[in-house]
């Protein structure tokens, strides 16, 4: 369990948004953004409860980090835009849910973030919170499967794992943490995803 003083928790939010207002600003598709934040490497030690990258980094440094270099001297953020309260919901849901970004990504992609604060900006977190679980319907892995636009049947083909198997993951029919890591790895590979990401996603429907 991650607890951020308040502090750490204005800077990693301050910083996180930097980062996607910036990615947006300089024209890369938002799958992309949502791509290589969730593999960089101020995310994934975020995600192991390592917060010395993001305490001692400047936003740029890490943005620069994260995304090929571009020149755009002076760019400037506001933390109190749409891109602000992204990151802040961002962060709540990390630290509330404790999955990875990878797979929050996939459940509220920016883009969905972006429709949302037009209704939620002035909302407390915690409607975001109900919305969110509302937003998975039976498990984290239907959501995955809705955001790479693959059906069980073109995931068990690919993957090698039978229909059925998945099918009962989906609906959340089978605990994930007693299928054999094999399948569990040939299942993360065919979708292109962190095996933490997959098993976040059903062992946490819990929460619910």
């Amino acid at each position: 369990m991650i607890y951020l003083s308040d502090d750490y928790l204005t800077k990693y939010i301050d910083t996180f948004g930097y980062v996607i207002s910036r990615s947006i600003e300089e024209n890369y598709s938002l799958q992309y953004i949502e791509n290589m934040i969730s593999h960089s490497r101020f995310i994934e030690e975020f995600e192991q409860s390592n917060i010395t990258t993001i305490a001692f980094s400047s936003s740029e440094k890490i943005y620069h980090d994260v995304f090929p270099l571009r020149d755009n001297p002076g760019y400037f953020y506001d933390p109190y835009n749409q891109y602000g309260w992204i990151s802040n919901i961002y962060i709540h849901l990390f630290l509330h849910y404790q999955i990875t970004f990878e797979l929050m990504f996939m459940i509220f992609p920016i883009q969905k973030m972006l429709e949302l604060y037009k209704l939620y900006h002035e909302m407390d977190v915690k409607q975001i919170y109900s919305l969110f679980e509302e937003t998975v319907q039976y498990s984290y892995l239907d959501n995955i499967l809705k955001y790479k636009h693959i059906s069980v049947s073109e995931l068990s083909d690919k993957s090698g794992v039978s229909f059925g198997t998945i099918n009962s993951l989906r609906y959340n029919k089978r605990d994930i943490s007693k299928l054999e890591s094999q399948k569990l790895f040939k299942i993360s590979k065919a979708l292109n995803i962190k095996m933490t990401s997959l098993l976040t996603s059903l062992e946490l429907d819990l929460v619910k």
